[in-house]
Formats: structure tokens, sequence, C-alpha cells
């Protein structure tokens, strides 16, 4: 009987919950709207104050070349053009005048849309953060700035550095996320507990320290976001990292996949562009792969090291069918990405490290001979109907091992093509 009751209970919270994460993102989905009415009462709406995140040059099929500007706005990101050589650059501050008559609520609610624009004019260029200067001032090359950039705060890269990083299938190591998230705390316990334990044996004894380190950390994790921008895969294990820290501070189980499901609707509801943002999908997958993996085969091995090992080799087959879909790059050159997504948990903390004490040069000239290092690769682009059948697939190994099994062996069907 008790359990039962038990199992009801557990039921209606959930429940309850839900309703409140689905009423959450209803008022804001009513906010963003009321935002998009203002935002398409001028057809030609003037836009101050937006920076230049990047900018390249294209041709089209007339052979005529323009430039792509990817630009930010305090509301939203914007990709536009111009025919003419603006003489502008990354980091300028410029005010133009945008048409939107063709931008819908979605685009809108994505807060990254194309949309046609003239009259720029530049009024400034835009410094660097303190801290980000201190830390890309210490490279001379570009793509390495990029790189760690992108690393320790999320900055845009260029499409040069991305085919680089999908050489390597290692997106999900310099796209800030939980990975990231679990290593800063784990630095962060490693710092302040020594230091915060003499104050707390002398004068506060009674309190945990594990607990007063943790919610300092979170506190420096949550300013941390304001410091990259608000980066959706970071969002996303934030988020759920906190929650999880009161679940499991009231005795709950977290490694669940009600857990993982209530953690994304929680971040949707707070941050409805999630819903259309790649960064965040392929961070959520990620989590529910690996706890696919826990679920299926946490008991069958006593060592935590080989679970590292088979849950980096699980997670990276597993992914393999989602990430072609939108960047169809493929290469044998990704199966290092195994080992040094095993590595990388060694790397984030000592480049790190290295980088506070002004060595973050140290490294330099082993990740360019990584980048410049290239296998023979192809296109393949996965068709989004197969694309569709992987994910419902996936969902329903959920209920069975072998049909997990199966799925995650569809990740090596790409690389017959490379044959």
């Amino acid at each position: 009987m008790n359990l039962k009751f038990s199992i009801k209970d557990s039921y209606r919270e959930f429940l309850i919950l839900l309703l409140c994460f689905l009423a959450l993102f209803s008022l804001n989905l009513i906010y963003e709207y009321k935002k998009y009415q203002n935002f398409k009462l001028t057809k030609h709406l003037l836009l101050k104050n937006n920076i230049i995140i990047s900018s390249y040059q294209k041709t089209n099929k007339k052979g005529k070349k323009y430039q792509v500007f990817k630009i930010k706005n305090s509301d939203f990101v914007f990709y536009t053009t111009s025919f003419k050589d603006l003489n502008l650059s990354k980091n300028d501050i410029i005010n133009l005048r945008i048409i939107t008559k063709n931008i819908n609520f979605k685009d809108y609610l994505s807060k990254n849309f194309f949309v046609p624009s003239y009259d720029f004019h530049k009024t400034n260029t835009q410094k660097e953060n303190i801290l980000v200067e201190y830390f890309l001032n210490q490279h001379q090359n570009e793509k390495i700035k990029e790189f760690y950039g992108a690393l320790f705060f999320a900055k845009n890269v260029s499409s040069e550095l991305r085919n680089d990083v999908n050489f390597y299938n290692i997106a999900h190591l310099i796209a800030i996320s939980g990975y990231h998230l679990g290593l800063l705390f784990s630095f962060c316990f490693l710092i302040f507990a020594p230091l915060y334990a003499f104050f707390h044996k002398r004068y506060f004894p009674y309190r945990s320290l594990k607990l007063d380190i943790s919610i300092f950390a979170f506190l420096l994790l949550i300013l941390y976001i304001f410091l990259i921008d608000f980066s959706p895969s970071y969002i996303r294990a934030l988020c759920m990292s906190i929650f999880a820290f009161y679940l499991f501070s009231k005795n709950i189980k977290i490694l669940s996949f009600k857990f993982l499901f209530l953690s994304v609707i929680l971040c949707i509801s707070l941050f409805p562009h999630l819903l259309f943002s790649v960064g965040f999908l392929f961070s959520s997958l990620g989590v529910f792969y690996i706890y696919l993996y826990l679920h299926h085969f946490k008991d069958n091995f006593s060592k935590n090291y080989i679970h590292i090992v088979f849950i980096n080799f699980w997670t990276f087959l597993a992914m393999m069918i989602p990430v072609l879909y939108f960047f169809p790059l493929i290469s044998f050159q990704q199966f290092l990405g195994i080992p040094l997504s095993i590595l990388f948990a060694l790397f984030y903390p000592i480049s790190l490290l290295l980088h506070l004490l002004s060595y973050g040069d140290v490294l330099d000239e082993i990740l360019l001979a990584l980048f410049d290092f290239k296998l023979n690769s192809i296109l393949l682009h996965i068709p989004l109907e197969i694309y569709l059948i992987y994910i419902f697939l996936s969902f329903m190994a959920i209920f069975h091992r072998y049909l997990a099994l199966f799925v995650i062996s569809l990740g090596f069907i790409p690389f017959i093509f490379l044959i």
C-alpha cells in the first residue's frame, strides 16, 4: 500500500511540476509575442548599437561578391548582407535599418534569423572585457584566439575553425556545456574548499561545508552565464545542475529520464528560443544518450574508468547521425574525438590554469598541429526522415536494451561511405 501511494504521489508531483513549467512557458510566449507585435509596427526599423559578431565574403551564382554579417542586437541575433564595401569588421558597433516585412513570429522567437537591411553607420568599436582580453592576448595566432574564445567565453568561431573541429567531431568540447560546468564546479571546490575549511572549523562548524561551497560555486556559475552571453548549451547545463542539486538535497533520484525531461522543459519554459537552438538540441541529446547507457549498462562493470571509456565511445556513435543531419562532414579522423574527449578532462583545467598564470600559449603549437592534420573526408547528407526515425528509435530504446545497442550501432553506417 505504501509503495502504491508513493508511486501515485510521485506522478502527481511530476504532473504538477510539468503544468507549472507549461504555464511559465505560456507566459513567456505571450511576452515574446507582445515584443514581436511592437517589432512589426515599423516596416523599416532603425536598430541602434548593434555589434558585428562576424563577417565573411561570399559569391552568388552570377559571380558577384557580397558581404555577410552576423550581428547581435540587444534582443536577438540576425544575419544580413551587403553588396557594398562598407569597411566594417568584427566588434564594430553600428546603426542600421532592417526590413521587418517577412519576419514571422517563429523567426522572431528563435532569436536568430536573416533580414534585409540598409543604411549602415559605424558608431564605435567594442572593446573586449578585461578578462577576455587577458586570456586572448596571450596568443598570436588568430585561429587559436578563436578556439580559446569559444572554449572559455562562447565566442563565435570562423567557418575554418568550425571545419577543423568537425574533422575531429569535438564541437561539443568547445561549445560550453555540462562537461565544462562540471569541471568548473570541481575547480571551485579545489580552490575554495581549503580556504573555507579554515574558517568553517573555527567559527561555524555547525554548517555544511559542502553545501556552502556548492551554493557559492553555483553563484559564480550563474555570473559566468552573463560573461558568455547566455550560451544555449550552458543554459541547459546550468538549469539542469541547479535543478539536480535541489532534488539531490531532497534525496530524489536524478539519474532518470523523468529528471532529464523536466530539466529540458524547464529550460524551454524560461527561454523559449531554445526550441530552435541546435546547440541546445545537441547538448540535451548528448545527456540523453549518456542516461541511456547508464540505464542499461551501469551495473555491468565495477570499474569507473571502464564506464568512462565506454560512455565516450557510446555517445560518439549515438550522436553521429544527429550531427551529420546538421553538419554533413564525415571522416575516419572523427574517431580521434573519442580519446580527445577523455583527454579534455585534463586539458580544460590545465589550459585554464595556464591562462590564469599568463602561460596560455604553451599548448598553441600542439593545437595548430592538430587543426592542420586532415584525413580524407566526404559530405554525407542525412535525410530528414532518417533523422526522425533515428530519434524515435532512440526514445524507444529506453524500454529495450537490445534496441539501444542496435540504435547505437547505426552510428557505424555513415563510415561505410568513406570506404
